[in-house]
């Protein structure tokens, strides 16, 4: 090997260290960025002349293993839509309140059948029908605070949806434009990696809103994809539609109208769309369009059955054919036959409500008299026959299931939010676990400071060799001036 050959073969060495060293520092630095992929550089020989002359960087790998990475975001994704339907039966269970709480469903219906019990075997006592009509009234408080919350809820979730419509449209928009920033970098032999990183960091985010999957194209961008197979970033990205809808109506639904459906690059989403089977969009649209509105079929039909209980001519005999009796519903005259939205009007009748003008005589005398009667405050007949109206087994009005008391439907209803709070509760646990562990077996790819460490001592050296033999080229060449 000539001295010419060897001085250009270790020059080449000396600046491939250059270039793994700053690698390394990078792979150091970033060691916690998030969506950061671990550069390593590429080499090959150069040969010159049929001879072999030091080697050349042919390019910096950026390291990610892409199936653990998918496998990530779609649990991340389930995590993501688990975590928000919990939230909201959390919320929703609460609001209706645990066996035995002060103020639960439950409570008030239990301590509603102990106040007329004790009204029972004392009918003269203005102090006990003034507790029967404070706890009915508390009753209906709590069901429209129970109305509130669900409407609340749905109005959340679309508010919600409307917020990831806006964020998933940006980010899709700014994967595209990389998608091309990363082509004419790979195509002129730059170096995208930063710019990948920076996509990886938008597609995760898209990932818990979406169900999504990406694939990767030979020039350096990617192609995504709705679980559907919807394609949303190619070479432009779809745009997402979505009209928020201010605080729905129980009765507001896509089918009428009342609140707005997803659509994509002016086509309406399909109902059950795979892309929304995961992920924060998905979730949202389930509680607004389905969870929600369960709810309030269940409080609505408790509702109904709290007034037509009390409104039967066999309970109290003073009134006529559609007044109301212990309860009432604003807005309306007559029980209708739709429930929707009931929890939201019923009311205690002003005839017994002292804060309307009413009097509490009436609980024992006849709800429907104008004039207190004479000599009848020891008859509890009516009080009797309000209290086994309470506890009367009977089907609730369109929700279907067995004859039960008041107690026993709200017993019922709080069964299922328990029921569905559980289930979810379950889930997000076992969602918890799995993205954690996958979590950890992704970073376990990312930067490993040990081995950078380790790239760097050899790096050192390899630095350290080629600079001798630089050192020892330059001796020789001194020496062969010096002769001549």
């Amino acid at each position: 090997m000539s001295l010419s050959l060897a001085l250009s073969s270790a020059l080449s060495g000396i600046s491939l260290s250059a270039r793994g060293t700053q690698l390394v520092a990078g792979n150091i630095a970033n060691a916690q960025t998030e969506g950061y992929g671990v550069r390593s550089l590429t080499q090959a020989s150069q040969v010159l002349g049929g001879q072999g002359n030091g080697v050349v960087a042919t390019g910096i790998r950026r390291e990610i293993d892409r199936a653990l990475l998918a496998d990530l975001r779609a649990a991340q994704a389930q995590k993501t839509g688990d975590d928000t339907r919990a939230q909201f039966w959390a919320r929703v269970e609460t609001a209706f309140g645990v066996p035995g709480e002060t103020g639960s469903v439950g409570n008030l219906v239990t301590l509603l059948d102990t106040r007329l019990q004790r009204a029972v075997a004392e009918p003269s006592s203005q102090n006990l029908l003034l507790q029967v009509t404070q706890t009915a009234q508390d009753i209906t408080r709590k069901l429209n605070a129970l109305h509130e919350t669900v409407q609340t809820q749905r109005d959340t979730a679309d508010a919600a949806i409307a917020r990831d419509v806006t964020a998933v449209n940006a980010a899709l928009d700014r994967i595209a434009t990389l998608n091309d920033q990363i082509q004419r970098q790979t195509l002129m032999g730059g170096a995208p990696e930063s710019l990948m990183d920076a996509r990886q960091r938008l597609v995760d985010e898209v990932s818990e809103i979406i169900s999504i999957q990406e694939i990767p194209r030979a020039d350096g961008r990617i192609m995504l994809m709705g679980r559907d197979g919807t394609v949303l970033v190619d070479r432009k990205a779809v745009e997402f539609g979505f009209n928020r809808s201010l605080m729905p109506e129980a009765a507001d639904s896509i089918a009428g109208g009342g609140v707005s459906n997803l659509s994509i690059d002016g086509r309406a989403a399909l109902a059950g769309n795979a892309m929304f089977g995961s992920g924060r969009i998905g979730a949202n649209l389930d509680i607004r369009d389905a969870a929600a509105p369960a709810v309030q079929n269940q409080i609505d039909a408790l509702a109904h059955d709290l007034v037509a209980r009390f409104m039967q001519p066999a309970v109290d005999d003073t009134l006529t054919p559609d007044d109301f009796g212990l309860f009432t519903l604003n807005g309306v005259t007559g029980l209708p036959a739709d429930t929707l939205g009931l929890a939201g009007r019923l009311g205690l009748n002003p005839r017994i409500d002292p804060g309307a003008g009413g009097e509490v005589w009436r609980l024992r005398s006849g709800i429907g008299l104008a004039v207190e009667p004479g000599q009848m405050a020891h008859d509890n007949a009516l009080l009797v026959r309000l209290r086994a109206a309470l506890v009367a087994p009977a089907p609730l009005s369109g929700a279907g299931g067995n004859a039960r008391s008041v107690p026993g439907h709200a017993a019922d209803a709080l069964s299922y939010l328990a029921g569905q709070r559980l289930a979810l509760d379950q889930k997000t646990t076992a969602n918890s676990a799995q993205t954690a562990a996958l979590r950890e077996a992704f970073a376990a790819g990312g930067v490993d400071t040990d081995a950078e460490l380790s790239k760097l001592l050899v790096l050192e050296q390899a630095y350290a060799a080629n600079a001798r033999v630089l050192a020892t080229v330059d001796a020789m060449w001194r020496s062969i001036l010096e002769i001549r």
